[in-house]
């Protein structure tokens, strides 16, 4: 097994037998303060910008290849350039909806919702903040003036005025949209973003991050401190999400967000549209710890909650009011499908007692493998939603899970300080990993180094290491056959 040099603070490479590992980019963004419980959730997402550059000069319909250079016509610029404004003039005279009642729910699809768009809070009686808990949550930086904006300066946000209150004019880079939102506070959008997304060529890749109440969107390359947008929240912390690799193209992006109060927002960062889910608890009232699109929809996404419940929801349909019967028994897993059928939840899956911790969908798009606080590993037939097999952790809660691309193992990591490998096909444990000196937080198989008989695979864990494991099928104990 491959063993990873001792940590550095500010280690940029380290070397394998296979070669160097180098530090890509390093972002880090002042004046965000992080939750000490919510964790940094990073995801990325790869998007191919040739047949939108080759739409303007009509070479799309003869199958021509962008040369490296090439940009957007200047009427396709300013198109761009109109879909990304936000007239705050307008919007900020117009409501989201009624939220006095759940009926005022605005259906997806007929009434999207842009950044200057004021949505109601009805979060009045329901848990503000489920992790309070754990302790209580870091304060928001207090700006003066209100409004931030991105700048060249060191500093991530650049006040209007300077320590005196004077209205001295910065260089700024970005443009920030304050919103009469109790749930959104602002969003913050590069001020060249219409010309950095015109400019681009070939394949680009973009970063989505959560940090403390805020979500950012980059791309990877660009400066750190010059993030394409983000969206500052006023109570809510985003705890997960996901986008949706079917739908991706060069002008849209379908980005699903869970929050500490069950909240859910569908948002696009190239149409700078967003609407929520769950809204008032109409659904759940208990906190998102992992969203996900469903593998193969379109629209249709698995969350799941801290009371331990899962729901397959559509961004297209509209929230009707749900309550799923209690369980006689804590390891019963149970599914109930409403009967209307035509709102969300699609389904809702009661499957512990405990925080569901995490999940993942297998390779055949038919499984999908749910770890959580109580300690077990459930290996679910999401199609027929059907639990398959239960497996129990060495210790305590688990954490994290993933699948092998071949779909033929599964890792785990928890409060065990240990990385299990687990055969989907026989059904046991095949493997303990000891190398963790904390809770284990992240596992993940190397899809360009996992064949038939050979698998690498890396884990990462509260005593801030980053490890990565090799393991031979052949080198796998065998139990010995019965007499």
């Amino acid at each position: 097994m491959a063993t990873p040099l001792s940590p550095v603070l500010d280690c940029t490479e380290f070397a394998a037998v296979e070669g160097r590992y180098e530090l890509l980019q390093d972002i880090s963004l002042d004046h965000v303060l992080s939750h000490s419980v919510i964790p940094t959730y990073v995801s990325s997402v790869a998007v191919k910008y040739k047949d939108y550059l080759n739409a303007g000069d009509g070479s799309r319909g003869h199958g021509k290849q962008a040369s490296a250079d090439s940009t957007l016509s200047a009427s396709s610029l300013d198109r761009l350039e109109e879909r990304l404004n936000i007239n705050l003039k307008e919007e900020r005279g117009e409501e989201e909806d009624n939220d006095d009642t759940p009926s005022g729910y605005k259906s997806p699809r007929g009434g999207m919702m842009s950044p200057g768009l004021p949505p109601k809070d009805l979060t009045s009686g329901r848990l503000s903040d489920p992790y309070s808990q754990f302790g209580p949550a870091p304060p928001m930086q207090q700006q003066q003036h209100g409004l931030k904006s991105l700048s060249r300066a060191g500093s991530y946000y650049s006040q209007g005025g300077d320590d005196n209150g004077s209205s001295q004019a910065s260089s700024t880079i970005g443009s920030s949209a304050g919103t009469n939102s109790t749930f959104v506070a602002k969003i913050t959008t590069h001020e060249n973003l219409a010309k950095i997304l015109a400019n681009r060529t070939g394949e680009d890749v973009y970063l989505f991050w959560n940090t403390g109440r805020t979500f950012t969107w980059s791309g990877l390359g660009q400066k750190p401190n010059e993030p394409l947008s983000h969206i500052s929240f006023t109570k809510a912390f985003p705890t997960s999400h996901d986008v949706n690799i079917l739908t991706r193209s060069c002008d849209h992006l379908d980005v699903i967000i869970g929050f500490s109060t069950g909240d859910i927002m569908w948002f696009d960062p190239l149409c700078n549209k967003y609407y929520r889910l769950n809204k008032q608890a109409i659904i759940k009232d208990s906190a998102v710890t992992m969203i996900k699109w469903m593998p193969g929809f379109e629209s249709q996404f698995m969350v799941a909650f801290h009371d331990g419940s899962i729901l397959i929801m559509d961004k297209e349909r509209d929230d009707n009011a749900f309550s799923a019967p209690t369980p006689p028994n804590d390891n019963i897993f149970r599914v109930t499908r409403p009967k209307h059928g035509k709102h969300n939840p699609i389904s809702h899956w009661q499957v512990s007692k405990k925080p569901i911790t995490a999940f993942a969908f297998s390779p055949d798009l038919q499984h999908v493998a749910v770890v959580s606080m109580d300690g077990y590993l459930r290996i679910i037939d999401f199609r027929n939603e059907r639990l398959l097999d239960t497996f129990s952790a060495y210790f305590g809660a688990l954490n994290c899970v993933s699948w092998s691309p071949d779909g033929k193992y599964i890792l785990t990591g928890g409060q065990d300080d240990l990385v299990t490998i687990w055969s989907f096909k026989d059904q046991r444990i095949v493997a303990r990993c000891q190398g963790h000196q904390s809770y284990v937080t992240g596992v993940a198989f190397d899809p360009w180094r996992c064949d038939e008989r050979n698998y690498r695979f890396g884990s990462v864990g509260e005593d801030a290491k980053l490890l990565l494991w090799d393991f031979s099928v052949g080198a796998l104990h065998k139990p010995k056959a019965h007499a």
